[in-house]
């Protein structure tokens, strides 16, 4: 079994900031989705498949999780520094590197 799809949920005016972060952990451009009447929403895919879906949190509160990636930690820490998102933490091991996404979860960079 492999893992395809996280769905996110955030506040709404941190939709499209949520959507930016998760392209640039996965090196991917958002996707604006809308099917049928449903909420307007992003989707990044990564090159692994993996894709993640950032919704409004409108009758669901909103996600708190801890997300771990492993791969390319310090292709996207750069990413995410040269996007302004946010500054990256080394991990106490230094393994990696850690930092809370603009809903405050929390996503860990981990070198493969």
């Amino acid at each position: 079994m492999k893992l395809s799809l996280i769905v996110i949920r955030c506040p709404e005016p941190t939709l499209d900031r949520a959507a930016r972060f998760y392209g640039a952990v996965l090196d991917a451009e958002p996707v604006r989705e809308q099917h049928g009447e449903g909420p307007v929403h992003y989707s990044v895919t990564g090159a692994d498949g993996l894709t993640i879906e950032v919704y409004p949190a409108t009758s669901r509160l909103h996600t708190s999780t801890r997300l771990e990636f492993r791969g390319d930690a310090a292709g996207a820490v750069e990413r995410l520094m040269d996007r302004a998102f946010a500054l990256p933490e080394r991990t106490r091991d230094g393994k990696g590197w850690w930092v809370t996404d603009p809903i405050g979860n929390t996503v860990v960079l981990l070198r493969p």
